[in-house]
C-alpha cells in the first residue's frame, strides 16, 4: 500500500515536470540569494531540483539510519506472530502451559493487547491459576467500551467455569445492561440463576433469551418447567408444598416431569399422601412409567387404593416393568408376600433393574432366604457398575402363578 503511493507521487510529479518544461525552456528563471556575504545565482529549475535532491538524499539518510532499528522491529513482529499462532493451537489442544508461556511473549512485545491477555487469562484458568488469571485480565486494554466488555466477559465465563456463580451473576448483569442481545451473556446469566436457584429471575430472563433466539420455545418451556421444579424442591412443609402446586399453570400441572418432582417432594417432607391424587389423574390421562415409582411410597391410608388401581392398570399394561415393580412393593407393604415377589420377578424378567434387584433383595432377606437376598444385593451393584446380572441361585428367579391372598 505504501509502495503503491509513493509510485503514484512519482508519477504525478513526472507529469507535472513533462508540463511545465516548456515554459521553462523560454524562461528558465533567476534566483539570486544572499547570505553572509556570499551571493548564489542559479536559474529556477535548478533550485527546484536542488531541493528535490537534499530532500531525497535526507529521505535516503534517514531511511539507512532507522533501517536497524525498523529490522529489529519486524523481526520481533514476526516472533510475536509466531508465539501467538502457537499459543492459540496449544489453548485449543488444551495444553495450558504452553499456552500461557507463548501467549505471555507474544503479549510483551506489543504492550497492553486485549486479544492476547484474554487468550493467556484463558490458559491460566485451565492450570486453576486464578490470580494469574486475573492478573492477566487487569493487564489487558480497556480504554475503549468494547474491550472492557470483552474483558468482562471473559472475567464472567472464568468464574461460571469455576462454579462461581454468584461473582459471575454480577458481572453478567451489568454486562446485561449494556449488551441485551449478546447471547454469552444471556447463556451464562441463566446458568447462574439456574445454579442459584433464582428461579423468578430466570423466569423474566427467558424472553430476552427468545427475542435474541438464544432458545427456541421448546426451550423455553424446558427452562419453565426447571424453575416450576426449582421452587418445588425448596418447599419444606405441606403447606408450601401444596401452595407452590397450586399456583402453576394448569398446563405445567400436567407434566410428567413437575408432577415427579412434586411427588419426590412430598415423600422427601413426610407427606406422600398428597401424591396419590395427582399421579392417578396424570396417568389416566397420559401413561409415564416415571410416575409409578412415588405412586408406590403410599400415605399412611391409601395403600389399598393404590394396590387396586394398580392392578386395574395391569389390564392395560401387563408388561410394563415398573407397574409390576410397584406392585410388588405395594403387596410387600401389605405382606402379600407371594404376590410381591411375583410381581418383583415379572418385572425383572421384563428388564432387569437396579430398584428391582434392590427391592426383590429387600424382599426376600425380610422372609429370611439371605443367600437369594445377597445374591440380588450384588446384581443391584452390577447394574449400577454396567454389567450384567447374574442367575440368582436355585429356583428363586423361577416365575410362578401369582398366589392368592394368603402368604406363602
Amino acid at each position: 500500500m505504501k509502495n503503491s503511493f509513493l509510485i503514484l507521487i512519482a508519477v504525478a510529479l513526472a507529469l507535472l515536470a513533462a508540463a511545465i518544461a516548456p515554459m521553462f525552456k523560454t524562461d528558465p528563471g533567476m534566483v539570486q540569494i544572499h547570505f553572509r556575504g556570499w551571493t548564489i545565482e542559479t536559474s529556477l529549475l535548478v533550485l527546484i531540483l536542488s531541493v528535490i535532491a537534499l530532500w531525497l538524499a535526507v529521505w535516503v539518510i534517514l531511511r539507512i539510519w532507522k533501517a536497524p532499528a525498523e529490522t529489529a522491529r519486524r523481526i520481533r513482529e514476526r516472533r510475536s506472530l509466531a508465539q501467538l499462532e502457537k499459543g492459540l493451537l496449544a489453548l485449543t489442544e488444551g495444553d495450558w502451559r504452553t499456552a500461557e508461556r507463548a501467549l505471555e511473549r507474544s503479549a510483551s512485545s506489543h504492550g497492553r493487547t486485549t486479544a492476547r491477555y484474554l487468550a493467556a487469562a484463558e490458559a491460566a484458568d485451565g492450570q486453576d491459576a486464578g490470580d494469574r488469571a486475573e492478573w492477566y485480565l487487569e493487564q489487558a486494554d480497556t480504554r475503549n467500551r468494547k474491550q472492557k466488555f470483552l474483558v468482562d466477559l471473559t472475567r464472567a465465563r472464568i468464574l461460571v467455569q469455576n462454579g462461581n456463580y454468584s461473582e459471575a451473576k454480577n458481572i453478567l448483569e451489568e454486562l446485561f445492561k449494556r449488551r441485551r442481545k449478546h447471547p454469552q451473556v444471556l447463556e451464562m446469566l441463566a446458568r447462574c440463576y439456574r445454579e442459584l436457584g433464582e428461579w423468578d429471575v430466570l423466569l423474566k430472563l427467558l424472553p430476552a433469551m427468545q427475542k435474541a433466539k438464544v432458545i427456541d420455545e421448546q426451550k423455553a418451556e424446558e427452562l419453565r418447567h426447571v424453575a416450576a421444579m426449582g421452587e418445588i424442591q425448596r418447599c419444606r412443609t405441606r403447606d408450601d408444598l401444596e401452595v407452590a402446586w397450586r399456583v402453576l399453570p394448569r398446563a405445567m400441572q400436567k407434566a410428567p416431569d413437575v408432577i415427579r418432582a412434586f411427588a419426590d417432594q412430598a415423600i422427601q417432607i413426610g407427606s406422600p399422601e398428597l401424591t396419590e391424587d395427582v399421579i392417578r389423574t396424570s396417568l389416566k390421562s397420559e401413561w409415564s412409567p416415571m410416575l409409578l415409582i412415588p405412586y408406590g411410597e403410599p400415605g399412611p391410608d391409601d395403600t389399598t387404593k393404590r394396590l387396586k388401581q394398580c392392578e386395574k392398570w395391569l389390564l392395560s399394561y401387563p408388561d410394563d416393568s415398573l407397574l409390576h415393580l410397584t406392585l410388588g412393593r405395594l403387596c410387600a407393604r401389605e405382606e402379600l408376600w407371594g404376590k410381591a415377589r411375583h410381581h418383583m420377578i415379572r418385572s425383572l424378567e421384563i428388564e432387569p433393574t437396579v430398584a428391582g434387584y434392590d427391592s426383590l433383595g429387600q424382599l426376600l432377606e425380610r422372609k429370611g432366604e439371605l443367600e437369594v437376598a445377597m445374591a440380588c444385593f450384588r446384581n443391584a451393584l452390577r447394574l449400577n457398575q454396567g454389567k450384567d446380572p447374574l442367575p440368582l441361585p436355585g429356583d428363586q428367579a423361577k416365575l410362578e402363578p401369582p398366589p392368592g391372598p394368603d402368604p406363602l
